[in-house]
């Protein structure tokens, strides 16, 4: 029999091509790793997609040895690359993403409400609300290059700052609505239930962001082509979401500024 035709041999180098195929694919996500690139998320990038090739590495069969020892030498040198890279380099990382926390903290602190009985006024509380609103564009700005637990804190600061923030313009408005014919309600509960659709939108934003992503880090490494074009459709559609979800914000930022100004007087 040729070997051409063997079974066993035919689907030995199909194995091998796939792994060859997945390995190439992780030295594309070397890349930005070798350029020192300021993203946080390229090792973990790097190591799932390695996970993933262990787990062929593994499971697959049936391979050569001769493909086998080959593949996993230059796997194993990748590997070995990018973890000597990433205990080099954490300290560089760690750096960049204290700044950005740094700089976070910062704003989300503008955004505080002292202590004591007296109610901010009106000028005061939208100042604070602008001050979050950086905050959280920030955060949304720079999630990629920070670290996970100066993510985590900083989300956690800017949420007790929103608590603290509605705390008082709920008191803001109940004060004010004593000496008043109801308009500044009215104009409150519009602002709030904006800001509350702001708020969601950013939210869904970032999901529908996170489907993108996922799905364009899988694209590139499937092999099934019928689910390349489900995804790739996929992302079309998601990424139009987006779109419509962008230009909702920026009517309701026009609504709640036109609001805060007739507030103003």
């Amino acid at each position: 029999m040729n070997p051409s035709e063997d079974p066993w041999q035919k689907k030995a180098c199909e194995n091998a091509e796939r792994l060859e195929k997945e390995i190439g694919h992780l030295l594309e996500l070397i890349v930005p790793i070798r350029e020192k690139r300021p993203l946080i998320t390229k090792y973990q990038d790097f190591w799932n997609h390695a996970r993933q090739i262990f787990d062929l590495f593994r499971t697959l069969k049936p391979i050569t040895q001769e493909d086998r020892d080959r593949l996993w030498k230059q796997f194993s040198d990748f590997c070995a690359e990018v973890k000597e890279s990433q205990r080099s380099e954490y300290g560089t990382l760690e750096s960049l993403s204290k700044g950005h926390y740094d700089e976070l903290m910062e704003h989300a602190d503008a955004a505080s409400i002292p202590p004591g009985k007296e109610f901010p006024d009106l000028e005061k509380l939208m100042e604070r609300g602008y001050s979050l609103k950086i905050t959280a564009d920030l955060l949304g700005k720079y999630k990629h290059e920070m670290i996970a637990h100066h993510k985590k804190r900083c989300f956690q600061h800017i949420q007790q700052r929103r608590k603290a923030l509605d705390t008082a313009w709920e008191m803001f408005a109940s004060e004010k609505i004593r000496h008043d014919t109801g308009r500044v309600s009215t104009l409150r509960k519009n602002i709030e239930k904006n800001y509350e659709r702001y708020r969601k939108a950013s939210g869904a934003r970032d999901h529908f962001q996170n489907i993108v992503d996922e799905l364009r880090g899988k694209i590139s490494t499937v092999w099934n082509e019928e689910w390349r074009a489900d995804a790739i459709r996929r992302v079309v559609e998601t990424e139009r979401r987006i779109h419509e979800i962008d230009e909702g914000k920026r009517r309701l930022e026009l609504w709640i500024a036109e609001d805060e100004r007739t507030l103003r007087g």
